[in-house]
């Protein structure tokens, strides 16, 4: 029998965690992370920590010290289930050009996963030992979480690029110039995890999030089930938070991994932990990244406020909702202008309404099926949320005060973030292309769904404590009929293309690496610019990072490939791709930044790339093919 040894508490495990992330992005921002700063780093969490820990020491829980043997047979169906899912998983890793896991993960993938969730429903409905629990459940957790960081060898998005460019900087030098206020505590995290372990930088930056999402989530959100009576329904209600969506936590970024230390937060202050335990959290999640790190703060206060008895009037002032409404109202807002540079608002922005109900076509059954519940998605949430509020007191019939108060609070805070949310698409930010303007602004409502958890938990709770008591026919229909939501949730949560959705968006291949690898080898270590898409630049930072990579324009300097998309090489980019790849374009562009030699990077798969291609033929001094015919490169002289 595996038992856990009684100082080992994960309590203790995540306040020293995020001792760390607070602790060494102070000291990478007042001095740098080379192996000085990290030594620093790691005695003042020691520090802090021997001074923090006592109120947090382990304290004996009512758990069940046997597993059910309809659990045992269950729990080793689910988890051949997901080996069989992750065995297709395998075979679809590829370095090739992607605009969706799915285009190339078997179809049978669902099949056995829907097995899993079916399997692993009926599992968290029997007794259990809490640890076999918490195994069962991460190895879930990273079945599905980390798809694509197997699938996409090279790396997925473009936002990964950016940042492990970053940190190989910070391994290298210390810090990067300029150094910001936020991110640092990815950045000071994972560089200190890779010195202290040797990891692969590149590896840890693919697979952290993912891992460390699945193994923290059963724990976060076992802390739900405090002060409850059905421990059972618990489990269950836990499992079912999957149906919020969970692309987040895909892959690492510091907005991402800020994402998960704020649900962190929020959990931790509905269920009334230690404020040591709270403070730590919502710190770390600043740290990381402000746009969850306010939310974080602000939810802290509000709630710590409403338990110290100097600040009575204060008290009397938060139970007003139209205090707490306009308050995280206005702090969203002002927190969305800064991230737009304080620009003014752009009024032509401004679209008060949301999405019509949507439903598929005829195309197939089972997208039909499928995209009734993913275009939809809003409008379930928002009548789940109006369950949750007109039958408040039938779900929140076993919560304590404190947890009613605290709830209240999340509550308006999470309808000041979609109220914000419609007034922060009015806000112009410059250094984005017109389609990404919108980016800021759209992760409110994700704060908001965050923020909802406890509530969608309990909700989950007592729907789950009357499942449980139906016949066992009912239970089981009841139980498919969760996997399969569960499924789509999954395919939701990762980008698609299909008869009804297109992502757009590629990954990055080894033919783009390839292709900047020859420019640079063309270009002899001559000074010399690139236009290309997104992607292929994200292949630039990661093979040249960006040390001595940007070129003098005017007042500032820019980087050597496009970089952000709304910035001009980009601009140059889109003209030789819409308008006419020709001579006059590169020359004007060789000319913002003094070089005299260029390049132009087409994909074969982007839009009208037989056109561009021929056009630039006519144009070009050079060029050539790379790969088989995936890319074409073309060389530009003054």
């Amino acid at each position: 029998m595996i038992k856990i040894p009684p100082y080992i508490n994960p309590e203790l495990i995540w306040l020293n965690f995020c001792l760390f992330i607070s602790s060494s992005a102070l000291i990478y921002f007042i001095y740098a992370l080379n192996w000085p700063g990290l030594l620093i780093s790691l005695v003042l969490t020691i520090i802090l920590f021997i001074f923090l820990k006592k109120p947090l020491l382990p304290s004996p829980k009512n758990t069940p010290k046997h597993n059910d043997y309809i659990f045992k047979i269950f729990a080793i169906i689910s988890l051949l289930a997901e080996a069989v899912a992750f065995y297709y998983i395998i075979l679809a890793r590829t370095n090739a050009a992607l605009i969706s896991p799915w285009t190339i993960i078997d179809p049978w993938f669902f099949a056995a996963i829907i097995i899993a969730n079916f399997s692993l429903i009926i599992a968290l409905s029997r007794p259990s030992r809490h640890l076999y629990r918490t195994i069962l459940l991460t190895i879930y957790y990273f079945s599905i979480l980390a798809i694509a960081a197997i699938v996409y060898k090279i790396g997925y998005g473009f936002d990964p690029f950016i940042h492990q460019a970053a940190m190989a900087e910070i391994n290298r030098y210390g810090f990067i110039l300029p150094k910001t206020p936020y991110y640092l505590g990815q950045y000071s995290l994972i560089v200190g995890l890779h010195k202290i372990s040797g990891i692969n930088l590149s590896l840890l930056n693919q697979y952290f999030l993912p891992v460390f999402a699945a193994l923290t989530l059963p724990f976060l959100f076992s802390n739900l089930l405090k002060n409850r009576q059905h421990q059972l329904a618990g489990n269950l209600a836990g499992f079912f938070l999957i149906l919020l969506g969970f692309s987040p936590f895909i892959a690492t970024t510091p907005q991402n991994f800020s994402y998960l230390l704020l649900l962190a937060t929020v959990i931790f202050t509905y269920k009334q932990s230690h404020p040591v335990l709270i403070i730590s959290s919502a710190l770390a999640t600043f740290a990381v990244h402000p746009l969850a790190g306010i939310p974080a703060l602000m939810i802290v206060a509000l709630t710590l406020i409403t338990k110290i008895k100097y600040f009575v009037r204060c008290q009397r002032l938060l139970q007003n909702s139209y205090f707490i409404f306009i308050g995280t109202f206005t702090i969203f807002c002002l927190t969305l202008w800064a991230a737009a540079g304080f620009g003014p608002l752009n009024l032509q922005n401004f679209d008060l309404t949301t999405l019509s109900p949507v439903f598929a076509n005829s195309e197939s059954y089972w997208l039909n099926f499928i995209y009734a519940f993913i275009n939809n998605y809003l409008w379930l949430l928002l009548i789940s949320l109006l369950v949750i509020f007109y039958r408040r007191q039938y779900l929140l019939q076993e919560a304590t005060t404190p947890e009613k108060i605290t709830l209240k609070i999340l509550s308006l805070g999470a309808l000041a973030a979609i109220s914000a949310y419609f007034i922060g698409r009015g806000f112009n930010i410059t250094d984005l292309i017109a389609y990404e303007h919108d980016n800021y602004a759209a992760r409110l409502p994700l704060l908001a769904v965050i923020m909802l958890v406890p509530a969608y938990w309990e909700l989950f709770y007592q729907a789950s404590r009357k499942a449980l008591t139906q016949k066992l026919i009912n239970q089981l229909i009841l139980s498919a009929g969760a996997a399969i939501l569960i499924a789509i949730s999954i395919y939701g949560s990762y980008p698609r293309f299909d008869h009804y959705y297109n992502a757009r968006g590629y990954s990055t291949s080894a033919t783009d690496i390839m292709t900047v690898k020859r420019a640079e080898e063309r270009a002899q270590g001559a000074p010399y610019i690139v236009l290309a898409n997104q992607q292929v630049s994200a292949a630039a930072i990661k093979e040249f990072g960006f040390r001595q990579r940007y070129l003098k324009c005017n007042h500032e300097e820019i980087y050597f490939y496009p970089i952000p998309t709304g910035g001009r090489l980009y601009q140059y980019f889109l003209q030789m791709s819409y308008e006419k790849a020709d001579r006059e374009t590169m020359l004007a562009a060789m000319s913002l930044t003094d070089v005299k030699l260029s390049y132009l990077i087409i994909n074969k798969y982007w839009w009208a790339s037989d056109k561009i291609i021929a056009e630039a033929k006519l144009s070009a001094d050079y060029w050539e093919r790379i790969g088989q015919g995936e890319n074409y490169l073309f060389e530009y002289k003054k």
